[in-house]
């Protein structure tokens, strides 16, 4: 053999017998060859190089995955050219069948025995037998491939003498061992019990193991099989892999949200469009009426202008011009003049949604919110933030007297806020207000854990009035934006689940405005469905 050899099996490399092909271990960079590489590996999905333990993972489970080491096969593909046509035979590993057996040599540990020598009694590799055996003497000695060692001859234990030519297959035999020479057959222990030649013994025996060999084998194939779909499947289901069903899946999911926002971008561009037809057929209209108004306006002033004149004229001509002064007045004062009203010069548009996303702009619709909560808890500056008010945060708090009312303008909702007073001796009038209500906004302050109780009292009051009836109850929780929860709180949110009647609960922040807007759009989409319009 030349230095171009596999250090584990000692066979040379070669570019023809897939068997033989050199492969990387790229986890430290070592090269063995395919036949060992399938032998250390076994059935992992994963290799540990021989010579430094380090770990390298095989692609999709198969050895063949592994890398060629082609600067290797290329020195052997130009070492193959150079020999001769008549000794260019590709090599075929004889002692295939003797490394299945996986024995040491005793000359070296390390490598697999596949010789064994009658003479020495000694199980060799290639290398070792040659180099073992390179003398005159020794070179002269029997040696034959491991699977054609003769079998040893087994000396019965109990007489020296005797070898070993039966089994025992006595069912009832208790001894220790079923081997028997002829004096245990005749006058030992195993005197008169049943049994077979050991050479038919051992035939039968290794039928049944091919046997369970073959079955071994369709189990391995099966097993085999099913980590090969499993490697694929970890495969195609893996991030990163471009040609794997995660990312298939995961494209067909962006196409999906791609498609929405084109639709929703044309509906936005359709509701834009929509206003900006609304706000041109409105200022058409006021133009129109702007004209004639302008026109009467002119013809006022002209009529005046004559009249004005005729109050200085001599008293001759004025009685001569009497009938036309007069009839100029009276006609200019009897022109019908209609003057658009508040309704018609009002800027704010009133707007809703349709469930299939479309605009439509109508008028306003009245609503009636009651806010209610204990004193102190941020309803009035709930308000002030809903009107865009200021609020200074220097200024004292100061508990509302009676009620305030504000109103809020909110797509097509005309949002009338009752502020009612928290104070204990105001909450006997609480039901005068909400009992014509159409939304009932409760809030609680979210910092006061010592008034919890309270404030789920007051509010299981409120509930469980008859005069409140299909009304809605929101409830805001007001507290800090980004504070984050604590057992209190925890508490307080178990009793708002465990009340027995239906509200809908948020948190807001009364100082920034955080959360606002959110109960508002709920409230106007609660309002929505028990009107019939349903906007989204």
């Amino acid at each position: 053999m030349n230095e171009y050899g596999c250090n584990v099996c000692n066979e040379e490399y070669s570019a023809r017998d897939p068997l033989k092909c050199p492969r990387v271990l790229t986890g430290c960079g070592h090269t063995i060859c395919h036949s060992c590489a399938m032998t250390i590996a076994a059935r992992n999905i994963s290799i540990f190089c021989p010579f430094d333990r380090t770990t390298t993972q095989i692609p999709g489970g198969d050895i063949k995955n592994l890398k060629k080491n082609f600067a290797l096969l290329e020195l052997l593909e130009k070492i193959y050219e150079g020999i001769p046509d008549s000794e260019k035979l590709i090599k075929i590993d004889k002692f295939s069948k003797e490394r299945l057996l996986n024995l040491e040599c005793d000359e070296n540990s390390e490598h697999v025995a596949v010789i064994y020598c009658t003479v020495c009694d000694s199980n060799f590799c290639e290398r070792c037998s040659e180099l073992s055996h390179s003398t005159n003497v020794l070179s002269k000695h029997r040696r034959v491939p491991l699977t054609e060692k003769p079998a040893p001859v087994i000396h019965c234990r109990l007489h020296s003498s005797y070898i070993v030519e039966f089994v025992c297959k006595e069912v009832s035999c208790d001894n220790e061992s079923p081997l028997m020479c002829l004096m245990c057959r005749d006058y030992g222990r195993h005197k008169g019990h049943c049994h077979v030649l050991i050479d038919i013994e051992v035939e039968d025996l290794r039928e049944k193991v091919r046997e369970h060999l073959g079955e071994l084998a369709r189990q391995s194939d099966v097993v085999n099989t099913a980590l090969s779909n499993i490697n694929n499947t970890i495969h195609e289901l893996s991030p990163g892999e471009e040609d794997g069903s995660l990312e298939e899946t995961k494209q067909e999911v962006r196409n999906h949200f791609q498609r929405l926002r084109a639709a929703l971008e044309r509906e936005e561009a359709d509701a834009v469009d929509t206003v900006d037809r609304y706000a041109r057929n409105r200022i058409d209209n006021l133009l129109t009426q702007k004209e004639r108004l302008e026109a009467f306006s002119t013809k006022i002033g002209s009529t005046c202008v004559t009249l004005q004149q005729a109050l200085i004229m001599e008293k001759a001509k004025i009685l001569d011009r009497k009938d036309d002064l007069l009839a100029l007045a009276e006609s200019t004062a009897a022109e019908q003049t209609s003057v658009p009203d508040q309704t018609q010069l009002s800027t704010r548009i009133a707007f809703s949604f349709s469930n299939d996303r479309k605009l439509h702009i109508g008028d306003f619709i009245e609503s009636r919110v009651v806010l209610l909560g204990l004193d102190g808890a941020g309803k009035t500056s709930i308000v002030r933030r809903l009107k865009k008010v200021r609020i200074d945060a220097v200024m004292a708090p100061h508990p509302t007297s009676g009620f305030n009312i504000e109103t809020i303008h909110y797509k097509n909702y005309r949002l009338n806020f009752w502020d009612v007073g928290g104070l204990p001796k105001l909450r006997h009038l609480w039901k005068h207000y909400y009992s014509n209500a159409q939304a009932i906004f409760y809030v609680i302050d979210g910092h006061a854990v010592e008034r919890f109780t309270e404030a789920i009292k007051e509010l299981n009051k409120v509930m469980s009035d008859p005069l409140v009836g299909t009304c809605p109850v929101f409830v805001g929780i007001n507290r800090r934006d980004g504070s984050a929860l604590n057992g209190h709180m925890d508490a307080l949110l178990s009793q708002l689940e465990t009340l027995p009647f239906q509200h809908h609960f948020h948190f807001c922040d009364a100082a920034t405005g955080s959360g606002i807007d959110q109960i508002i759009d709920q409230i106007t989409i609660c309002l929505s469905r028990l009107n019939g319009t349903c906007p989204v």
